[in-house]
Protein backbone atom coordinates (compact mmCIF):
# COMPACT_ATOMS: atom_id res chain seq x y z
CA UNK A 1 0.00 0.00 0.00
CA UNK A 2 1.27 3.46 -1.08
CA UNK A 3 2.44 5.50 1.91
CA UNK A 4 -0.31 8.31 0.22
CA UNK A 5 -3.27 5.68 0.47
CA UNK A 6 -1.76 5.05 4.15
CA UNK A 7 -2.35 8.80 5.36
CA UNK A 8 -5.66 8.88 3.63
CA UNK A 9 -7.04 6.41 5.50
CA UNK A 10 -5.78 7.37 8.82
CA UNK A 11 -7.42 10.21 8.11
CA UNK A 12 -11.16 9.05 7.22
CA UNK A 13 -10.50 6.67 10.92
CA UNK A 14 -9.84 9.73 12.54
CA UNK A 15 -12.83 11.37 10.72
CA UNK A 16 -15.21 8.14 12.51
CA UNK A 17 -14.58 5.30 10.18
CA UNK A 18 -12.83 2.73 11.60
CA UNK A 19 -13.46 0.00 9.06
CA UNK A 20 -11.26 1.85 6.78
CA UNK A 21 -8.03 0.65 9.31
CA UNK A 22 -8.65 -2.91 8.15
CA UNK A 23 -6.92 -2.87 4.77
CA UNK A 24 -4.08 -1.01 6.74
CA UNK A 25 -3.23 -4.33 9.33
CA UNK A 26 -3.86 -7.10 6.40
CA UNK A 27 -1.46 -5.01 4.40
CA UNK A 28 1.04 -4.60 6.89
CA UNK A 29 1.00 -7.78 9.29
CA UNK A 30 3.32 -9.81 7.21
CA UNK A 31 6.21 -7.41 7.75
CA UNK A 32 5.26 -6.88 11.11
CA UNK A 33 4.56 -10.58 11.96
CA UNK A 34 8.09 -11.93 10.49
CA UNK A 35 9.80 -8.60 12.54
CA UNK A 36 8.40 -9.47 15.76
CA UNK A 37 9.21 -13.41 14.99
CA UNK A 38 12.94 -12.20 14.74
CA UNK A 39 12.63 -10.48 18.09
CA UNK A 40 10.46 -12.27 20.00
CA UNK A 41 12.84 -15.55 18.61
CA UNK A 42 9.28 -17.44 18.61
CA UNK A 43 7.09 -17.55 15.93
CA UNK A 44 4.30 -18.53 18.63
CA UNK A 45 4.83 -14.95 20.09
CA UNK A 46 4.42 -13.29 17.13
CA UNK A 47 1.10 -13.38 16.43
CA UNK A 48 0.11 -11.80 19.80
CA UNK A 49 2.78 -9.23 19.18
CA UNK A 50 1.30 -7.94 15.84
CA UNK A 51 -2.02 -8.13 17.25
CA UNK A 52 -0.96 -5.92 20.03
CA UNK A 53 0.82 -3.68 18.12
CA UNK A 54 -2.04 -2.91 15.73
CA UNK A 55 -4.39 -2.39 19.14
CA UNK A 56 -2.11 0.41 20.18
CA UNK A 57 -1.36 1.55 17.23
CA UNK A 58 -5.09 2.08 16.47
CA UNK A 59 -5.52 3.69 20.11
CA UNK A 60 -2.86 5.83 19.33
CA UNK A 61 -3.41 6.74 15.85
CA UNK A 62 -3.78 10.69 16.58
CA UNK A 63 -0.51 10.78 17.87
CA UNK A 64 0.95 9.71 14.33
CA UNK A 65 2.55 12.71 13.12
CA UNK A 66 3.46 11.64 9.52
CA UNK A 67 7.00 12.36 9.58
CA UNK A 68 8.01 9.05 8.68
CA UNK A 69 6.22 6.14 6.76
CA UNK A 70 3.33 4.57 8.74
CA UNK A 71 5.17 1.30 8.75
CA UNK A 72 8.21 2.61 10.41
CA UNK A 73 5.69 4.04 13.57
CA UNK A 74 4.33 0.78 13.53
CA UNK A 75 7.90 -1.22 13.63
CA UNK A 76 8.89 1.13 17.07
CA UNK A 77 5.71 0.49 18.20
CA UNK A 78 6.37 -3.07 18.09
CA UNK A 79 9.52 -3.32 18.83
CA UNK A 80 8.71 -1.84 22.26
CA UNK A 81 6.05 -4.34 22.80
CA UNK A 82 8.61 -7.15 22.21
CA UNK A 83 10.89 -5.11 24.87
CA UNK A 84 8.03 -5.68 27.52
CA UNK A 85 7.78 -9.50 25.58
CA UNK A 86 11.15 -10.01 26.76
CA UNK A 87 11.09 -9.00 29.74
CA UNK A 88 8.35 -11.15 30.90
CA UNK A 89 10.61 -14.39 28.99
CA UNK A 90 14.02 -13.95 30.36
CA UNK A 91 13.55 -17.15 32.99
CA UNK A 92 13.04 -19.17 29.52
CA UNK A 93 15.25 -20.18 27.14
CA UNK A 94 16.91 -17.73 24.16
CA UNK A 95 17.02 -20.18 21.52
CA UNK A 96 15.27 -19.87 18.28
CA UNK A 97 12.88 -22.96 17.89
CA UNK A 98 13.55 -24.64 14.46
CA UNK A 99 10.40 -24.32 13.34
CA UNK A 100 11.29 -20.42 13.01
CA UNK A 101 13.55 -20.92 10.24
CA UNK A 102 12.57 -20.33 6.55
CA UNK A 103 11.82 -23.75 4.60
CA UNK A 104 12.90 -22.07 1.68
CA UNK A 105 16.39 -21.99 2.05
CA UNK A 106 16.04 -25.78 2.38
CA UNK A 107 13.64 -26.29 -0.08
CA UNK A 108 15.01 -25.30 -3.46
CA UNK A 109 15.44 -27.88 -5.69
CA UNK A 110 17.56 -25.86 -8.39
CA UNK A 111 20.56 -25.86 -5.36
CA UNK A 112 22.00 -29.52 -4.73
CA UNK A 113 20.97 -31.05 -1.28
CA UNK A 114 24.03 -30.15 0.46
CA UNK A 115 24.26 -26.75 -0.73
CA UNK A 116 20.81 -26.18 0.62
CA UNK A 117 21.60 -27.78 4.59
CA UNK A 118 24.23 -26.17 4.73
CA UNK A 119 22.18 -22.80 3.92
CA UNK A 120 19.60 -24.08 6.53
CA UNK A 121 22.53 -24.61 8.83
CA UNK A 122 24.10 -21.15 8.23
CA UNK A 123 20.31 -19.16 8.70
CA UNK A 124 19.70 -21.37 11.96
CA UNK A 125 22.76 -20.26 13.73
CA UNK A 126 22.38 -16.72 12.23
CA UNK A 127 18.75 -16.98 14.17
CA UNK A 128 19.85 -18.44 17.00
CA UNK A 129 22.95 -15.62 17.32
CA UNK A 130 20.41 -13.06 16.49
CA UNK A 131 17.86 -14.53 19.39
CA UNK A 132 20.72 -13.88 21.63
CA UNK A 133 21.86 -10.60 20.92
CA UNK A 134 20.19 -7.46 23.88
CA UNK A 135 17.15 -6.66 22.92
CA UNK A 136 18.14 -2.96 22.37
CA UNK A 137 20.88 -4.42 19.81
CA UNK A 138 18.60 -7.12 18.06
CA UNK A 139 15.82 -4.41 17.22
CA UNK A 140 18.48 -1.55 15.88
CA UNK A 141 19.90 -4.30 13.79
CA UNK A 142 16.71 -5.90 12.59
CA UNK A 143 14.95 -2.46 11.89
CA UNK A 144 18.37 -1.40 10.32
CA UNK A 145 18.85 -4.97 7.98
CA UNK A 146 15.63 -6.72 7.65
CA UNK A 147 13.53 -3.94 7.14
CA UNK A 148 15.98 -1.44 5.57
CA UNK A 149 15.39 1.42 7.47
CA UNK A 150 18.00 4.62 7.16
CA UNK A 151 20.00 5.12 10.83
CA UNK A 152 17.84 8.15 11.39
CA UNK A 153 14.42 5.88 10.79
CA UNK A 154 15.85 3.46 13.16
CA UNK A 155 16.70 5.96 15.92
CA UNK A 156 13.50 7.85 16.09
CA UNK A 157 11.41 4.39 15.80
CA UNK A 158 13.49 3.42 18.91
CA UNK A 159 13.36 7.03 20.27
CA UNK A 160 16.81 7.41 20.62
CA UNK A 161 19.65 9.85 19.04
CA UNK A 162 21.53 9.07 15.59
CA UNK A 163 24.84 8.16 17.58
CA UNK A 164 23.06 6.01 19.48
CA UNK A 165 21.28 3.97 16.90
CA UNK A 166 24.91 3.76 15.15
CA UNK A 167 26.41 2.53 18.68
CA UNK A 168 23.88 -0.17 19.11
CA UNK A 169 23.96 -1.63 15.25
CA UNK A 170 27.42 -1.23 15.35
CA UNK A 171 27.71 -3.46 18.92
CA UNK A 172 25.18 -5.87 17.43
CA UNK A 173 26.98 -6.66 14.14
CA UNK A 174 29.82 -7.39 16.72
CA UNK A 175 28.00 -9.58 19.04
CA UNK A 176 26.52 -10.96 16.07
CA UNK A 177 29.87 -11.71 14.22
CA UNK A 178 31.79 -13.30 17.03
CA UNK A 179 28.37 -15.27 17.85
CA UNK A 180 28.59 -16.99 14.24
CA UNK A 181 32.25 -17.25 14.27
CA UNK A 182 32.33 -19.28 17.38
CA UNK A 183 29.29 -21.33 15.80
CA UNK A 184 31.27 -21.63 12.64
CA UNK A 185 29.11 -19.55 10.30
CA UNK A 186 29.58 -15.91 8.53
CA UNK A 187 28.12 -12.73 9.11
CA UNK A 188 28.35 -10.65 5.66
CA UNK A 189 30.01 -7.52 6.40
CA UNK A 190 27.09 -4.67 6.82
CA UNK A 191 28.02 -0.41 6.07
CA UNK A 192 26.73 1.17 8.74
Amino acid sequence: MEEWEVQHRIRAVLRGEPERFTPIVEDFTPALFNFAAKMAGRRDDAGEIVQETFFRAYRDLAKFDGRTRFLSWLFGICANICYDHGKKRRRQSRTVPVDSVREDALSDPASPASDRIMAGQDERRLLECLSGLPVALRAAVLLRYHEDMTLAEVALRLRIGLSAAKMRIHRGLDLLRACMERAGGEVEEAKV
